[in-house]
């Protein structure tokens, strides 16, 4: 599951993802996205990149009556082509969520409280998971939902599911709304390499979406990171 990430360069998202240069109140830094917010993401749009703002919580004009939970906010991969709420959204309304890094909470043998890692590359690079989409309509928002696998193994340590973030080579196929075929779509949505990540604990300060600032993702002091690399 992936329930919280990060954006918090506005700069690196335009250069990385080749964005029209954007003010810094349209891409403000965030430490701690949550679900049910808005959120951005992009998608192509006769062959160009489009960002947009989208609530997290994939919620399609035809489901929207008949839903009795709280949208998902996670797409497993494995079940995409078989899904009756995500197979459309496959084959006609992916997209790229841009991150910098997300959160996922350990249990401690013992302990009552889970223990908060931050994920993200070495470099800290930005990046983006696979996202899908659904457009919005006249009373509702456009809604997104992040794409999960299996875990690496340094996610594995952590949790058994992280969100799938794409390879830079990949993403203009995953963009690309010419490209239909689950054959060609399906092998992109593999784990990450273990190696370009570290991870290390945090306050348990994230665990409230109220709470939005950098000192989020500070480690906590006296825990070792986990990285492979």
């Amino acid at each position: 599951m992936c329930g919280r990430y990060t954006l918090t360069d506005p700069e690196a998202i335009c250069l990385r993802f080749s964005l029209e240069p954007m003010t810094e109140t349209q891409i403000v830094p965030r430490f701690n996205i949550a679900p049910s917010q808005e959120v951005l993401a992009i998608y192509e749009r006769y062959g160009e990149r489009v960002l947009k703002e989208m609530r997290w919580g994939f919620c399609p004009a035809f489901a929207r009556d008949s839903m009795k939970r709280p949208p998902p906010i996670n797409a497993r991969a494995e079940g995409l082509v078989d899904s009756p709420l995500f197979r459309r959204a496959l084959e006609r309304g992916r997209c790229l969520i841009p991150a910098d890094g997300f959160f996922e909470w350990k249990s401690n043998s013992g302990l009552k409280r889970k223990q908060p890692y931050f994920i993200g590359r070495h470099d800290r690079a930005p990046f983006a998971f696979a996202g899908l989409w659904t457009p919005p309509t006249d009373d509702h928002p456009a809604t997104c939902v992040i794409v999960t696998t299996v875990p690496n193994a340094l996610v594995a340590s952590i949790h058994n599911r992280m969100p799938v973030i794409l390879s830079s080579q990949d993403e203009a196929l995953w963009l690309d709304r010419q490209q239909r075929s689950p054959e060609m779509l399906l092998p992109l949505l593999r784990p990450y390499p273990a190696e370009e990540l570290v991870a290390f604990a945090v306050g348990n300060s994230v665990s409230n979406p109220k709470n939005d600032a950098h000192d989020i993702v500070e480690p906590v002091e006296g825990m070792r990171d986990l990285g492979l690399g």
